[in-house]
């Protein structure tokens, strides 16, 4: 739909390429996102959106080759406290090394690559498989089950506190804080959440630092970072970064595998009698139905690709556009399980903010795919009902009825 809005359009932006949707309000996305996003592309590379984020006008780039430049391209486009959740509480601090570009980000993300080391990850999967293996053993004989509140919300979120060593009674808060956070429509809300978020983890922080223990929270609270100790500022970003990354992003990507299972039952079967194919499935899967939006900042006035960009726009990368663009993957709105250049997907991002916590996500995602396709009979979306979808920053499944 191409029709200028109520919402003011900069000068610089030319009519010919406002598109008026949002990224949580397109028409499908509360029961199809993929193929909403789908019904938005035409030739035009890059659109602009009046109201397309939270009610914010933002450059949206579809091209799978321009969002991986632009991901690479940070002189240009600025991950700068982008997400704006510092700002939400009258602040201006940087979540790292997520919000500050190179060659500021390199130490920060190096520093935080210790917590993701092969030896803690190997001790995490150990947790989690008993962790899942015992939800999979309460919800098998009850027939049927919301599984995002079942399961996959659960599952990173246990896993979050078991790594930053917070105790697993807290989880209620941290999925309450996060829904509201991310999800909330009302501004106070939303810094309401942050504000809770950000107490916890300071007041965790000076705890840590009075008296360490074996965990990441310690870790951040105490590590020497080039000669020194962390700023307060520093700490908490880092912190807030490990909480936003690690709760909403696995959460819809399980929603998604299982709604796709859920609604293909040869494909759930495939998987069933093919486990050597999982891990592949898995990454076709994260590429047809990416999650993430990532937002930069334009440094300088800047033509891009025939577009006339202004120092301060917003600029929206959703990977979705990028994994599902028909010019990179052949066929690509079809689920192939065998399809040869699926790792090229971007569901992950690219370049030097390329997801930090991947490998773990992989392996929450791995781990819970197991355990239910080995211990649950064939399952479906239930009898009369259906599954809920959302988009916005991240898109994801709000409700999702299983039965066997």
């Amino acid at each position: 739909m191409n029709v200028a809005t109520s919402t003011q359009i900069p000068d610089h932006v030319p009519a010919d390429l406002v598109q008026d949707w949002a990224f949580d309000s397109i028409e499908g996305v509360t029961s199809n996102p993929p193929q909403a996003m789908d019904g938005t592309r035409d030739e035009r590379p890059i659109i602009y959106a009046p109201r397309g984020r939270r009610g914010r006008g933002t450059w949206v780039v579809k091209s799978y080759p321009l969002i991986v430049e632009a991901f690479q391209t940070p002189e240009i486009f600025s991950s700068d406290r982008y997400s704006g959740f510092s700002q939400l509480l009258g602040e201006d601090w940087p979540m790292l090394p997520l919000e500050v570009d190179p060659p500021l980000h390199r130490p920060y993300r190096m520093f935080l690559n210790k917590v993701f080391s092969p030896s803690r990850m190997s001790m995490l999967e150990e947790g989690i498989t008993e962790f899942v293996a015992d939800m999979v053993e309460k919800v098998k004989p009850l027939g049927k089950c919301d599984f995002q509140e079942a399961v996959a919300l659960p599952v990173p979120t246990t896993v979050f506190l078991r790594l930053m060593g917070l105790p697993l009674e807290d989880a209620p808060l941290f999925l309450e804080w996060e829904k509201q956070l991310l999800h909330g429509t009302v501004i106070e809300e939303r810094a309401n959440a942050a504000r809770a978020i950000k107490d916890y983890l300071v007041d965790t922080l000076k705890a840590r630092k009075a008296d360490p223990k074996d965990d990441v929270v310690s870790y951040i609270a105490n590590s020497e970072f080039e000669g020194r100790a962390l700023t307060d500022q520093e700490q908490l970003g880092m912190a807030y970064v490990l909480y936003g990354a690690g709760l909403d992003t696995v959460a819809a990507g399980l929603g998604f595998f299982f709604k796709f299972l859920a609604e293909n039952p040869d494909r759930q079967e495939e998987l069933r009698a093919n486990p050597d194919l999982r891990p592949k499935a898995m990454e076709e899967m994260l590429r047809a139905n990416s999650m993430v939006v990532s937002g930069r900042f334009v440094t300088k006035d800047v033509e891009f690709h025939g577009v006339q960009m202004r120092k301060g726009d917003y600029v929206s990368l959703p990977t979705m556009f990028g994994n599902r663009d028909p010019n990179q993957f052949a066929d690509p709105t079809k689920v192939d399980f065998e399809r040869r250049d699926v790792m090229r997907h971007i569901a992950f991002g690219s370049g030097a903010h390329n997801c930090l916590g991947s490998h773990l996500a992989r392996r929450e995602l791995k781990i819970v795919l197991d355990a239910w396709l080995d211990n649950l009979p064939p399952f479906r979306i239930a009898q009369g009902d259906r599954a809920v979808t959302y988009g916005g920053s991240v898109f994801g499944v709000d409700y999702l009825p299983l039965e066997w």
